[in-house]
């Protein structure tokens, strides 16, 4: 009994050490964590700022690419939120019902037009209060199938 209560206490002191490796950073992630994190799994990640001098990544995924802005970003460059964002240059407009149809029938990644009817898809992330590098990998495995169904939605 004694020995399956020391295995007990072992393994649950490995798990949760492995878990809280996996944890991200209660305040965030900052640019280059985010770039190392894409470079990682084997996607370009290209580290610029925007005009708020906030962390910016240019990166592609199923030959498209696409950007992460860095939203609720603090004095020392942890952001607590990212945001997925790809446009797409239409020979012609996409109608606003076409946009809306795509809205009320997909859940997360969320499109809409520019001023002449070019389609931006987006999808928000939080990265911080307790989210792991597990949860990240998913929300960027739902952005990279989406943006697949996304282009055969509109014939790009």
């Amino acid at each position: 009994m004694k020995t399956a209560i020391i295995a007990l206490a072992a393994a649950t002191a490995l798990l949760s050490g492995a878990a809280r490796a996996e944890e991200i950073h209660k305040d965030g992630m900052t640019g280059p964590e985010v770039a190392a994190w894409l470079q990682k799994a084997g996607y370009k990640a290209e580290l610029t700022k925007d005009s708020s001098d906030d962390p910016m990544i240019n990166s592609a995924a199923e030959g498209h690419d696409f950007k992460i802005y860095f939203y609720d970003c603090s004095e020392a460059k942890r952001c607590k939120a990212l945001q997925f964002s790809a446009g797409f240059d239409l020979k012609a407009p996409l109608k606003l019902e076409k946009a809306n149809e795509w809205n009320r029938k997909n859940r997360y990644l969320k499109v809409y037009l520019d001023d002449d009817g070019d389609p931006y898809v987006q999808y928000d992330v939080n990265v911080n209060a307790g989210r792991t590098m597990a949860g990240l990998d998913d929300d960027f495995g739902v952005w990279t199938g989406m943006i697949g169904n996304f282009t055969t939605f509109i014939d790009w």
